[in-house]
């Protein structure tokens, strides 16, 4: 059963899934081209049941006969066009990565956002009263310094540098370890990324790098770690290879004992 896909869907019916994917095909047009559409299409069918698809990326060669590179390159322009949104599957009997599921987006009507609330109402041929000399006095006093300057709301961050950085802070105060920690990911990541097969886990290598931080930041308050950013650096390889092996094998839906000679 995938009933947990619709978890994901941000549509209910295939009514308005069907419009919404004729809507992003009609305002990319031009952005797109007859590959991208196909797939496009590919993730509309196999969403119409529970609103988004599970697909491995070889059922989707097969049906549209492009190579792998293809199908991986029309994947993230579709989400650099924000008509898709992609999210990494984790088996839950097996564990490590699955196929990734695609959810196709609602489209936002640019005309409405472009378009003023309100009709420009004819210019009031009344006049206007004249503005007291009290009132202009007043206005003329206030100077910037007599006003109350608020401090902004906290930003979360949003870098992977950022992330770390505050958890450190929160946990174990030491902020400053940040950079040695974000340079053993970028080590370790960029080792990989430079494979065309791994060239489009980037999102992925940064959630595994902060997964490991926080196992690392959660053993110092189990155990004496005298070396925590060794100790990250060997809990970030084993999330990454664990996670690109498991993957090598999401492409079979038979377990090994299916397989046999005659």
């Amino acid at each position: 059963m995938k009933t947990y896909l619709t978890e994901h869907a941000y549509f209910t019916n295939t009514k308005d899934l069907d419009e919404a994917t004729r809507q992003h095909v009609l305002v990319n047009w031009d952005a797109m081209n007859k590959t991208e559409r196909a797939v496009l299409d590919m993730i509309r069918r196999y969403s119409v049941k529970y609103g988004a698809a599970h697909l491995k990326h070889e059922t989707i060669e097969k049906a549209i006969n492009k190579s792998n590179a293809t199908v991986r390159r029309a994947i993230r322009k579709l989400e650099k066009l924000e008509i898709i949104e992609r999210i990494h599957f984790i088996r839950p009997v097996m564990s490590g990565l699955g196929a990734n599921i695609y959810v196709i987006k609602p489209i936002h009507d640019q005309s409405k956002m472009n378009s003023p609330e309100e009709a420009e109402k004819p210019a009031d041929s009344k006049p206007q009263p004249a503005i007291p000399k009290t009132e202009a006095f007043l206005s003329k006093s206030i100077s910037s310094k007599d006003l109350k300057r608020t401090s902004p709301p906290k930003v979360l961050p949003t870098t992977l540098f950022g992330k770390m950085k505050s958890l450190l802070s929160s946990t174990i105060g030491e902020s400053k370890l940040a950079r040695n920690f974000y340079g053993i990911y970028r080590h370790q990541s960029l080792r990989m990324l430079k494979f065309s097969i791994h060239e489009d886990k980037g999102e992925l290598f940064e959630v595994l790098a902060l997964q490991a931080l926080q196992i690392a930041v959660h053993a110092t308050k189990l155990k004496n770690i005298r070396n925590i950013p060794g100790y990250y650096s060997g809990v970030l390889r084993e999330l990454i290879d664990k996670a690109l092996f498991s993957e090598a094998f999401m492409d079979y839906d038979v377990p090994v004992e299916g397989f046999f000679y005659r």
